[in-house]
Formats: structure tokens, sequence, C-alpha cells
């Protein structure tokens, strides 16, 4: 629904993608060709009646919608090596957020490896006039957070225009807490001093995307938390943030801040990879 909004909106073209697979019948030694063959096409044309039976209920006038369904057990690497090989605006994947600690999650592939931006869809619809929220890191200059910034805004404009949404940005830092224990520093005082120096980044995002200064909320504390906090006190429709891939066996456990808040959130989450 939200992809036929958008190109409603824009123009854009869909392929609408389904997916079916049946554990044992490529491996099977029991089946011929002929059968694991007949069992595939069998799972595809139920897909595909599903599918079209969903169509008929939704106005599909003077959209541009391709319909395929493919027998892939990995969904995700199809998916991704679909973005590789031929450029989309978006890839858009109902959430799956109940997973076990220890797998690594469909939603998470695709964070870390799609090419694409990626929204997993929440069960919300979007309402009019919505809000788009984007989640921005402010606390370093490096040009490779600035240019994940830089997109983050991007993607969020040009959604906030396709659904014709209002855009808030947001920044949250943390007071380290060991040097509050120590009294080496007031926590009040410790957040004016942070929200000066952030001062010349600010307006120059302010300036260049056009942001309206009391969109724009700066929070002291765990991005998780006041993320998820801001997102819902803005009534947010969708999240826009940025993803740094982390390659470690500890950062595949711990994840990032767009996959930690993935579960919290009731909002569209949007993620834009570096």
């Amino acid at each position: 629904h939200h992809a036929l909004e958008i190109a409603k909106n824009t123009g854009a073209k869909i392929e609408f993608v389904g997916f079916v697979h049946a554990p044992g019948v490529d491996s099977s030694e029991i089946l011929s060709h002929e059968d694991k063959r007949s069992v595939r096409h069998s799972y595809i044309d139920a897909k595909q009646a599903e599918m079209g039976e969903f169509l008929k209920s939704v106005d599909l006038e003077g959209i541009d919608l391709r319909v395929d369904v493919v027998w892939e057990r990995s969904f995700e690497r199809w998916v991704i090596s679909r973005c590789d090989q031929k450029s989309f605006d978006m890839v858009f994947k109902s959430g799956n957020r109940t997973e076990t600690f220890l797998y690594t999650p469909s939603d998470w592939e695709l964070m870390r490896h799609c090419p694409e931006p990626v929204m997993i869809v929440s069960d919300n619809s979007w309402k009019a006039g919505g809000v788009i929220l984007a989640a921005l890191d402010l606390g370093s200059s490096s040009a490779s957070s600035l240019t994940l910034n830089e997109e983050i805004l991007r993607q969020s404009m040009k959604l906030a225009k396709a659904t014709d949404s209002e855009i808030h940005a947001c920044y949250s830092f943390a007071v380290p807490r060991a040097l509050v224990d120590l009294d080496l520093i007031e926590p009040a005082v410790y957040e004016q001093k942070m929200k000066a120096s952030l001062d010349p980044v600010i307006r120059k995002l302010v300036e260049e995307a056009g942001l309206e200064r009391d969109k724009l909320h700066l929070l002291s504390g765990k991005p998780t938390r006041e993320i998820v906090r801001i997102s819902k006190k803005i009534g947010a429709d969708a999240v826009v943030m940025g993803n740094k891939t982390r390659a470690s066996i500890r950062g595949r456990l711990m994840g990032n801040t767009a996959e930690t808040i993935l579960a919290k959130l009731v909002a569209d989450v949007v993620v834009v990879k570096q």
C-alpha cells in the first residue's frame, strides 16, 4: 500500500515480487526432476493467484506494475542481488521483528547489505499530512558521517514530498555518566555546551535542507530510547536513519542503532546505508 501511494504521487514503477519455497524439494533424491518442477510450479501458481486477488482489491489506475513470483529460499539474498543488477529508489518489506536473538533476521540482512534504502513497514497506515522523522548523526564531523546525514535528509525530503508529509529531524547525545558521577560536570551545563557546539552544524543543515528550526530536536540520552520517544511525541509515520554496518562478531550480535530500534518503533523504518 505504501509503494502504491508513492507511485501514484510520483509516477514511479513498481516491481511486486512474491517468494515461495518448500524445504527439502530441491535436495530430494526421491523426487524426479519433473516432480520437483511440478512442485515448484504449483507453489508459484498458488502465490500468483494470492497476489492477483490482492491486486483486485486496490486501485492500480495509472500505475506501471510488474508482478513476479520467485522460487527462492533466501529471499533477502535475491533482493540484494536484484538491486545490484538494477537501480531502485526504495525496497519495501513488511516488518519481521520476532526472530530469536541469535538468528540474523531477514530485516537485518537487508538493512546491512541491500545497496538501496530499505523501508521496514509496520502495520500502521499513513495518515493525511503525515510526519517524517530524520534521525541524524551530528556527533561526528567526519566526511562519511556528513555524507550519510545528507543522504538521510535527501531520502526524508523525497519521502515527505511523495507522501505530502512534513519533515522533523533529531539528534541525541549522551551525557558521560562517569563524569557526572565524579561531579566533574553538571549535566545541564554539558547539554548547553553540546548544543552550542552543534549550532554551526545545525544552521548548515537547516539552511541547506529547508528544515524549520522548531522541527529540529536536540535530545539528551541514548539514541535508541530518545528516537523512539520523540517519534511517538510528534506522531512520526516513518523514521529515516543511517546504518553503519559492523562486520565484527560483536557488531553482528549487538547490531547498531537502526537494528536495535526496529523492534521498539511503531512507525515505519527507512534505513539508508553508508
